[in-house]
């Protein structure tokens, strides 16, 4: 086999980047540059060996995963936190019916409110399918079960 060169490891770091639009985990992203932090070490100092190139890669893709995590991440959830009570006071239109106290309905926004244009709702009152409603609180802010607690508008 011939050796790696540093261009290699360019692409590499820019498809494993790119590919995190496919796979949005946000640690592939962490991987793809340190491929690139690789390739550009060895284009710095070409004679490097492959497994010292490995051990570059390695630890500055566990590295940036590490710093992500630990400092940068629990920072974005408190940027979520404040971001759902600035959602509630959003009104938007119920796009389904929920007549029975309890029962879960959607909600269309006409401006998105935590990055979705609708949300599953849960009212204490009958909503009609076009009913204007307005958030009261938000119950569930994971993307799976997004759900908001709503009145409807009068």
């Amino acid at each position: 086999m011939e050796s790696i060169l540093w261009w290699h490891w360019i692409v590499l770091g820019i498809f494993l980047m790119l590919m995190e639009m496919v796979v949005p985990s946000f640690t592939i992203f962490w991987f793809g540059l340190g491929a690139v932090v690789t390739g550009l070490l060895l284009a710095m100092i070409p004679e490097i060996s492959l497994k010292w190139q490995l051990l570059v890669f390695s630890v500055s893709s566990i590295g940036f995963t590490f710093f992500w995590f630990r400092f940068f991440a629990p920072r974005r959830k408190k940027s979520r936190q404040a971001d759902e009570e600035a959602a509630i006071g959003q009104t938007g239109i119920a796009a389904t019916q929920a007549l029975i106290p309890g029962e879960h309905g959607r909600v269309v926004f006409s401006v998105p409110v935590l990055g979705d244009e609708s949300w599953m709702y849960l009212a204490d009152e009958p909503i009609e399918t076009g009913n204007r409603v307005r958030v009261v609180a938000v119950l569930s802010s994971d993307h799976e079960e997004r759900m908001h607690k709503v009145k409807k508008v009068r």
